[in-house]
């Protein structure tokens, strides 16, 4: 059954320890030995990635290619039929229709785009796949040109300076921008017991008052993340074994006196029909809880609480687009990333799945002013769950391990996780 976004990329977390890196990076560069030649993403460390001679940007000045099928290779969920619709409205004199397919896995999704003769002209890669994808030479680089609802972006990622896991936006355009945080009921928490309360937030999480009442994502870079935050360490992406090993043991003890649950659904689902008081949640997956949740149906939307923490000290991240290499229709698949970025397309598509657009109209200052019609899309107590770009610039990125670091966080979750399992029995 093909997967949701949120589904994937906890998909994405849990298989990427060192064997499955190794056969996902096969599955986009075999043959070309280039694993070694990859350099590392950081933050400090911006990435410009190079042009190939054999893999060149499409010319400027092209019409889309008439009577043209654009096909999509997307997370199920992801994007609004209203998206899909009004671009084909928008090039109806093209004569042109839009299909979509959705990922069954993270593995299954790069196996794909990069068999010969796969066909899609548009796919959603990670943060993490770019460097494989481009050196196996599976995405375009792109052509500005056909872009000009660049400018739309948030600072940090518009050319030639940002982002820096793609600095000038070479292959790839940002999709939606998210945090990870902390949401909670109140009608369930003690106002004293709330993160935005508590000196160290994350102590929410480790209080038995709440036991078998607190979800974790069952995905070990973000667990992992979280209790390094806890402990101190600002370096969500530390190789430090010391510093793993802590996180290991408070988490063990938070299994123990929590009970704590993991899940790919609690923020979501779990917060709005009360089976969690507390959860760890994406920001896109709290506003989610919205509608995706029935949280506005069950009536329980005005108890719901996020935080997040804008210090610099917190995990965000984003997803993205891209041209396929092999696209039949590479004009048109530049007009469909321009589409995405048009003001008025993304935040009708936010309104949909609750994932914040890095563009100048879907900041607070803008989506809450007195005269903006979106204001009253996000309820007054959620608003927290918007991020501003400064939010967003001084937050951390969780980026690809080396395989012994790799190695090191698998054997830190593993203790948690023989923790939890014998707790729950």
């Amino acid at each position: 059954m093909p997967i949701t976004r949120r589904e994937f990329l906890r998909t994405a977390a849990a298989v990427a320890g060192p064997a499955a890196a190794a056969s996902l990076f096969a599955a986009c560069a075999t043959g070309r030995g280039a694993r070694d030649r990859i350099p590392v993403v950081r933050q400090d460390h911006p990435i410009a990635w190079p042009v190939h001679d054999d893999n060149i940007p499409i010319s400027s000045g092209l019409p889309v290619e008439r009577g043209a099928t654009l096909r999509v290779y997307e997370w199920r969920q992801y994007l609004s039929k209203d998206v899909l619709d009004s671009f084909a409205r928008r090039y109806e004199d093209a004569d042109i229709t839009v299909e979509t397919e959705s990922f069954e896995s993270r593995e299954a999704a790069l196996g794909r785009v990069s068999q010969p003769g796969a066909g899609f002209d548009v796919f959603f890669p990670t943060v993490d796949q770019i460097g494989g994808l481009v050196e196996a030479r599976l995405l375009r680089p792109l052509n500005h040109d056909y872009l000009p609802n660049l400018r739309n972006l948030w600072p940090q990622f518009s050319p030639p300076a940002g982002p820096f896991y793609d600095q000038g936006l070479g292959y790839t355009i940002p999709y939606t921008v998210f945090a990870t945080g902390i949401g909670w009921r109140t009608d369930m928490v003690a106002r004293a017991d709330g993160p935005d309360r508590l000196s160290n937030p994350y102590d929410a999480f480790w209080n038995p008052a709440y036991r078998r009442r607190v979800g974790l994502y069952d995905s070990y870079r973000e667990v992992i993340g979280m209790a390094l935050l806890h402990d101190g360490v600002r370096d969500v992406n530390t190789r430090d074994a010391v510093e793993l090993a802590e996180a290991s043991s408070a988490l063990e003890v938070l299994a123990r006196d929590s009970r704590v649950a993991l899940t790919t659904e609690g923020a979501y689902e779990g917060l709005p029909d009360g089976r969690f008081a507390l959860h760890q949640a994406w920001s896109g997956d709290i506003l989610s809880a919205l509608r995706w949740g029935r949280a506005q149906a069950l009536g329980t939307a005005p108890f719901l609480r996020y935080f997040w923490p804008s210090d610099g000290a917190g995990v965000v991240g984003c997803d993205l687009v891209a041209v396929c290499a092999g696209a039949e229709s590479p004009v048109l698949a530049h007009a469909f990333l321009n589409h995405l970025l048009d003001a008025g397309v993304a935040l009708r598509n936010f309104a949909w799945n609750g994932y914040q657009p890095p563009i100048a109209d879907a900041t607070p200052q803008a989506l809450f002013a007195p005269r903006s019609p979106w204001r009253r899309t996000i309820p007054s107590n959620l608003r927290s769950a918007v991020l501003t770009p400064e939010d967003f610039a001084r937050g951390r990125f969780l980026l690809g391990l080396d395989p012994a670091a790799d190695a090191e966080w698998l054997r830190a979750w593993e203790g948690f996780r023989a923790s939890s399992r014998s707790q729950a029995g």
